[in-house]
């Protein structure tokens, strides 16, 4: 079901049993796969190729154009995985160059305010708490969980399995 409040552009491709309440903003450039829900005021942007069954909540920013002086305004890729959750004013940006990528593996869970910078790559199973900031070019591997408010420095390298207690920073 898609709402007549929603704005969904012409050249979005659309899966099956996809939700998108109104006020949702979806651009050009987009992929959304089955059994996604898109809800109020939530912004799916150029550039998103999204697996299925992935929920994303109120606010929530997912492509954003990446903030990263190197970038040159080329279209740019997120791709995210299946079974997703995006809480409120999530914001995941897309790659810097086209031969880039920002990934989002499968069956993530990301709290409100949880920032996810360009390029990274996310595996499977993790937990990111309330207010997690995580910088470019960073790698978290499958299962890992990070309390609220952890900053994780540009280029860093979490492991499987890694529990990172709020309120910690890192950048090496």
């Amino acid at each position: 079901m898609i709402s007549p409040l929603a704005y969904v552009d012409s050249n979005a491709k659309i899966g099956e049993n996809v939700t998108i309440h109104p006020f949702a903003y979806i651009d050009k450039n987009v992929e959304i796969g089955n059994g996604c829900e898109i809800m109020p005021y939530a912004s799916i942007m150029s550039g998103t190729r999204m697996g299925e069954r992935n929920k994303v909540f109120q606010g929530a920013v997912i492509s954003a154009v990446p903030q990263d002086f190197n970038y040159k305004g080329d279209d740019t890729i997120l791709e995210v995985g299946n079974d997703n959750v995006f809480r409120e004013n999530v914001v995941v940006n897309r790659a810097t160059t086209s031969d880039g990528r920002t990934i989002i593996g499968n069956g993530n869970f990301l709290l409100e305010g949880t920032h996810i910078s360009h390029d990274t790559k996310i595996g499977d199973g993790c937990v990111f708490g309330y207010g997690s900031k995580i910088a470019g070019l960073c790698t978290i591997e499958n299962f890992v969980i990070f309390g609220g408010a952890v900053l994780m420095g540009q280029g860093c390298r979490v492991g499987t399995w890694t529990l990172v207690q709020s309120g910690c920073r890192f950048k090496k």
